[in-house]
């Protein structure tokens, strides 16, 4: 009877941001008879994470982002940016394949072409960005990355950086001119739009789920506009995911919790200072520092008006979202998990203290880290404003300990009816290939029929472009002419 009682649909996606949009987007064009429900408790989509002041909008493929590239024991280990290269591209090629379906998306509301640097000083630093650079060079997704450590070409591309420095420090700067800014707040609204379009999709705003009950046949969603039965469900709430599972007692996520960390930015306004740098310039992070707070001056257009973004400054805070609650840390804390957040918080104390160290960070200190990549910024050019709220993974370990964990995960329950996203960075830049993934895990038996509609949407599926560069080469010069970014 319980069944007859209640509204039967095929798929619930919970929080309206660009991991949400993406698998609807997915399973609607793979098979669009499925009844797909997606529910956001604030009153607009792509807030939280997505929002455009709230992520740096790197497009991250391991152009620039040193902490993809680690040196041990004098080795410089490229996997992992090869690895979210090849995601990447997976993102490029969904979004290509959208605006060329849909004719009225224009691409340069959420896409534009944007250098990529990595800029370092000091001796150690520029050796290892040397054989960083020498050993990224010979891959063919990295195809045009070049090096320099001359004052005057540096200077020609990026003049902040050198107006001002001593021409007797160690400097160099790699440089990828074909990386991206996306605005995913822009990306996951256009996304939503036109889902909105579809009778088997409805959208919930303002409409926050108060209760999840598993049942045989699947999951039971409550809200205010009344009860649901669901066969699959996915989390892409943020850090709430965690209170979620909690909730719901998922064997699987058992020993996993949430360290919260928070952002700011120092943002430039005045034209006569942005117009001078076009580009994202990265470097290496603090000693101590985690690996989403890696410095870096980036232009963005917030809005109709570029400006320029220096930072995250990381913090510590117990909420779990922006508009999240301070009792959302300590409520997150189980017997399920204490052992593994207590551990976590014992051997990570210089992380503990480095983020509350920058909490009370002031003005000026802000900017004297500022003035290590641009050393002519005045402080009144400059001014403080919060960015997103982060909850890196805490995961179980060998023995008795849990993990700090950068990065994003996907878990899964038994049956693979419910699906949660954990983490950040890299995050909304890999969201076609984490969702391709859950697809895949989540719906193996429509795969067969899945299978050609897949490949139209991602050319490289199940493919290394690595190792095809001739057909790395004909992709990407189809999805750069789509998206407007040759």
């Amino acid at each position: 009877m319980q069944k007859k009682s209640v509204n039967q649909i095929d798929v619930v996606l919970v929080g309206a941001g660009i991991m949400s949009a993406t698998l609807a987007t997915l399973l609607n064009e793979l098979n669009p008879q499925l009844k797909i429900h997606l529910y956001e408790k604030l009153p607009a989509c792509g807030q939280e994470s997505s929002e455009v002041l709230n992520n740096a909008g790197t497009g991250h493929a391991g152009n620039c982002e040193l902490n993809y590239t680690p040196e041990k024991n004098g080795v410089i280990d490229i996997h992992k940016a090869l690895s979210i290269n090849e995601m990447f591209e997976l993102s490029l090629q969904f979004w290509s394949y959208i605006v060329k379906k849909n004719k009225i998306i224009k691409p340069q509301t959420f896409i534009s072409k944007s250098s990529h640097a990595s800029f370092v000083w000091d001796k150690k630093n520029v050796d290892f960005l040397k054989k960083r650079f020498n050993k990224i060079k010979e891959q063919p997704l990295f195809k045009g990355i070049t090096f320099t450590d001359n004052y005057e070409e540096i200077k020609k591309k990026f003049p902040l950086l050198i107006r001002g420095r001593k021409k007797l420090d160690d400097i160099a700067l790699t440089n990828y001119e074909n990386g991206t800014d996306v605005n995913f707040g822009k990306l996951t609204n256009i996304l939503i739009s036109q889902l909105k379009k579809q009778n088997n999709f409805k959208l919930h705003l303002s409409e926050p789920i108060q209760k999840i009950t598993k049942i045989k046949d699947g999951y039971l969603i409550k809200s205010k506009t009344g009860m649901r039965l669901t066969k699959f469900i996915f989390l892409g709430a943020g850090g709430n995911s965690i209170k979620i599972l909690q909730n719901l007692k998922i064997k699987e996520s058992f020993g996993y919790g949430g360290f919260p960390i928070s952002g700011k930015w120092l943002i430039c306004n005045n034209q006569n200072i942005v117009k001078q740098h076009q580009g994202k310039v990265y470097s290496q992070a603090e000693t101590g520092a985690p690996p989403m707070s890696v410095p870096h001056l980036d232009i963005r257009k917030i809005g109709n008006q570029d400006c320029l973004l220096f930072g995250p400054f990381a913090g510590f805070t117990f909420k779990f979202l922006k508009n999240g609650s301070f009792l959302d840390f300590p409520k997150s804390i189980k017997l399920t998990n204490f052992k593994e957040i207590l551990t976590v918080c014992i051997k990570n104390l210089n992380l503990v203290n480095y983020l509350f160290k920058q909490i009370i960070l002031t003005h000026e200190k802000r900017m004297h880290h500022l003035r290590k990549f641009y050393p002519n910024a005045k402080s009144n050019d400059w001014k403080l404003i919060d960015a997103g709220q982060r909850v890196q993974i805490i995961k179980p370990s060998k023995g008795f300990s849990g993990k700090l964990e950068f990065g994003t995960e996907i878990i899964y329950d038994d049956k693979k009816t419910l699906a949660a996203l954990l983490g950040a960075s890299p995050g909304a830049s890999v969201s076609a290939a984490s969702m391709l993934e859950i697809i895949e895990k989540c719906f193996a038996h429509e795969i067969p029929n899945f299978n050609n509609k897949i490949r139209r949407i991602f050319p490289s599926y199940q493919i290394e472009l690595n190792k095809q560069p001739k057909k790395l080469e004909i992709i990407r010069k189809n999805y750069r002419r789509i998206l407007k970014l040759s």
